[in-house]
């Protein structure tokens, strides 16, 4: 359960930044068939965001569900009153939903970053006593972001990048991290995960990485991509504590994603600057990718003014 709110969620959350334009660029009914399957497994808990532009999947696949049956968190980077009201009124109509359960900042990286939203923050906080939204959180890569956060009574959830390696953890270490973590749940805060197996890094220990997440008293709940039935009835099936079919892996295996820059690239630049994890740099003809650095969160792409970066 989600503090005082009375929000109960599964422990596996459908991350849903996979369906969209970002990642594998599914169609709505595509990505529809993913999450009907989760739905129909036990899963209740679904995360969005109006950057991922997923709303159109999340919408049919759900449709016909009962808005109380299932748990939608969303977030914006929107940063003023007025932009954060629009977003959350964007998600409300996308979704055909009277109220979204959790609504996020975006990507809270500091105290500065957070003061700078204020305004974004009290609209979250008017939303609330207006039942539009049924708690507030934050989304954030950094160490400073969780501790930022926790300062913050109005935040109810805070969504960090944790996994067992602390890939995607751009100003600390995995420790310090679960130091901040476990001050977030002294002050009563819920913690999902994020990025449980590094954006790809640790698909080959995918058992392994949930169990560790799972066994954290700091990690209430695992938010993990699932692009199709595939990868949903592995899932579930882990967190179940169930043997993962033969059959299952062998369909998940099939597949092997990473981040590519398409060679029409006119090397602006915005895709470097917006990468907080430092995979990508400007090479001779077009931002050149380091693997070893990248998290798949497909947030270049979505800066990129000629549309040529792709996670497939």
């Amino acid at each position: 359960m989600i503090g005082t709110t009375g929000i109960t969620v599964s422990e596996l959350c459908h991350g849903t930044l996979i369906l969209g334009p970002l990642q594998a660029n599914l169609t709505p009914e595509q990505g529809a068939r993913a999450i009907r399957r989760s739905f129909d497994l036990g899963v209740n808990f679904y995360d969005t965001a109006q950057g991922y532009r997923s709303y159109p999947h999340l919408a049919l696949g759900l449709k016909g569900v009962p808005e109380n049956r299932v748990v939608i968190a969303s977030k914006s980077h929107a940063a003023s009153y007025d932009d954060m009201k629009a977003a959350v009124e964007e998600c409300l109509k996308g979704l055909g939903r009277t109220y979204i359960d959790i609504f996020h900042l975006h990507l809270i990286p500091s105290t500065d970053s957070l003061r700078a939203r204020q305004g974004a923050l009290d609209c979250l906080i008017e939303m609330k006593k207006q039942r539009k939204i049924r708690a507030i959180g934050a989304s954030t890569h950094t160490v400073a972001g969780v501790r930022a956060l926790n300062a913050e009574p109005a935040f109810d959830v805070v969504f960090p990048v944790l996994n067992m390696r602390g890939s995607g953890i751009i100003d600390g270490s995995l420790e310090q991290m679960l130091e901040a973590l476990q001050e977030s749940k002294h002050r009563g805060k819920f913690v999902y995960a994020m990025k449980p197996l590094g954006g790809g890094h640790l698909a080959a220990e995918a058992e392994r990485s949930f169990r560790y997440l799972r066994e954290l008293p700091q990690c209430d709940a695992v938010a993990a991509g699932m692009k199709d039935e595939a990868e949903v009835e592995m899932n579930v099936a882990i967190f179940e504590d169930q043997p993962v079919a033969d059959d299952v892996k062998r369909r998940v295996g099939a597949v092997d994603r990473k981040l590519i820059v398409y060679d029409r690239c006119v090397s602006c630049g915005l895709c470097v600057e917006e990468c907080d994890q430092g995979a990508l740099t400007m090479g001779k003809t077009k931002a050149e990718v380091d693997l070893s650095k990248c998290i798949l969160c497909g947030y270049c792409a979505a800066v990129c003014p000629e549309y040529v970066i792709r996670v497939v």
